[in-house]
């Protein structure tokens, strides 16, 4: 990797934006590939904060087909099966890519929430996103054909065709294709797993330049997140070990290896506060296998071997994004889309446990893949101007706005509430943007009168089975 302080002009062949796995994998695909990559990233986002580890059908007893089966009943039968036999078929060679970087998995796979098996490998514990990008990021170091920058995403170049983006900085990047690896837009919520860059910024210039998004209204909540003023993301492999969910008495209320959107709904409908209890596990295991949930307990002040730990479910995952083919490609000529920012169909309406990772290394590679046999294009793109309504809506009401009509529990009235709000005009650029992202996640789910997967009317339940 060279590298780089930001200029006014770069041409290349491939531009990915975004380090994440995603962006990551493309990258280095792009490179094996011989193709010169510019890769430009706002900074660390959800990748590096994933707990749970990297589902693939690697045990002996396990296959393909039954991570399918998992994988095609979380998603409520919203799941394109052709993304997902090819996802799940890829997971093996997916982990040998990963382990060629010299990543080395943790021992034995665990089991997670809805998955008939264990098959969720881990690095360090849960600990896995930040132990397997310092490898990926590594690996980018040691390649000469990668050109990094730090810069945030302003627009896309071109018309009618993708011939690169503007960033921040006075950053122009022109290139032959363009793979979008922003992440997803779980960090416009107030209450949320993610980083404020997971702000969907990437959906939305895609779709101001004419690609087609899918998806938006299923946000996925992850249901054991910390209920204090400083939230932090309780993994799924705690539950798959043995932690119960519990109310003020004691008492489990929901099986906790069920799907996340039923164990999300039902702690939003529970009357009173609920926990994550692990005092009945082995203290040993909590230390050697969740050393990032004990660490995290003991900063708010708990003890989790003595005493459970208060819940309530947070903003984490959205399957939502620019639609995608089984390569990548968007509607749009030269523009690609790869990890969460991207509606490839694996996930459908609630994505399956640990998936994610999978998914980005898989089909950010193929995106690369795809990308390198884009001609170049030479020459300057104009960037497309954009008007935002004004008004006194800040960036803070918006996340608020977002959480209250769009939440774990929705209704057509508070929706459409929502739609009117988000809809008076914004106080700055930043929050105007986040209000038009806003508005297309509110829009979606007003679209789609019935309850499916992460997607929840109260105006129009799902049975959920406890």
């Amino acid at each position: 990797m060279i590298n780089s302080d930001l200029r006014s002009q770069v041409a290349t062949d491939i531009l990915v934006i975004g380090d994440g796995l995603a962006g990551s994998a493309a990258a280095l695909e792009a490179a094996r590939l011989g193709a010169r990559v510019a890769l430009v990233s706002a900074g660390p986002a959800s990748s590096e904060r994933a707990q749970g580890g990297i589902a693939a059908a690697v045990l002996p007893e396990d296959s393909p087909r039954l991570h399918a089966i998992d994988t095609l009943a979380a998603g409520a039968g919203l799941c394109d099966p052709d993304a997902v036999t090819m996802l799940t078929s890829a997971g093996p060679e997916t982990v040998h890519w990963l382990e060629s970087l010299g990543v080395r998995f943790d021992g034995d796979a665990a089991r997670e929430a809805a998955h008939s098996m264990a098959r969720v490998l881990h690095l360090g514990g849960d600990q896995s996103g930040h132990t397997l990008m310092a490898f990926v990021h590594a690996a980018i170091d040691l390649e000469p054909r990668i050109t990094r920058f730090t810069a945030r995403l302003h627009v896309l170049l071109g018309d009618g065709v993708c011939e690169g983006a503007e960033f921040s900085g006075g950053l122009t990047v022109y290139a032959g294709a363009t793979i979008l690896a922003t992440g997803g837009y779980a960090g416009l919520y107030e209450r949320t797993t993610n980083s404020r860059l997971s702000n969907g910024k990437g959906i939305l210039e895609a779709a101001r330049a004419g690609a087609h998004v899918a998806d938006l209204e299923f946000v996925q909540f992850h249901p054991t997140v910390f209920a204090g003023p400083h939230p932090f993301l309780i993994t799924e492999a705690l539950r798959g070990a043995g932690a119960q969910v519990v109310d003020a008495a004691g008492e489990r209320f929901i099986d906790e290896l069920l799907p996340r959107d039923q164990v999300a709904v039902a702690l939003a409908k529970h009357r009173g506060p609920a926990f994550i209890s692990a005092t009945h596990m082995d203290p040993e295991l909590l230390r050697v296998s969740f050393p990032n949930f004990m660490r995290n307990c003991r900063h708010a002040g708990i003890d989790p071997l003595h005493e459970p730990v208060p819940i309530m479910p947070a903003a984490h995952y959205t399957m939502g994004g620019v639609s995608t083919d089984l390569d990548g490609r968007a509607s749009v000529p030269g523009l690609f889309a790869a990890g969460e920012c991207a509606r490839t169909g694996v996930h459908g309406a609630n994505r399956l446990a640990s998936n994610s990772l999978l998914e980005a290394a898989t089909f950010g590679r193929r995106a690369a893949a795809a990308a390198t046999a884009t001609a170049p294009i030479v020459g300057s793109a104009s960037a497309r101007g954009h008007m935002w309504r004004r008004g006194e809506l800040s960036l803070g009401e918006v996340r608020r706005v977002l959480d209250s009509a769009a939440g774990v529990l929705r209704s057509g009235r508070g929706l459409a509430r929502g739609l009117r709000v988000l809809g008076s005009g914004a106080g700055s650029a930043t929050a105007a943007d986040a209000a038009e992202m806003a508005s297309m996640i509110c829009s979606a789910a007003l679209a789609r009168p019935l309850s499916l997967g992460a997607h929840q009317r109260l105006d129009q339940p799902a049975p959920i089975a406890v």
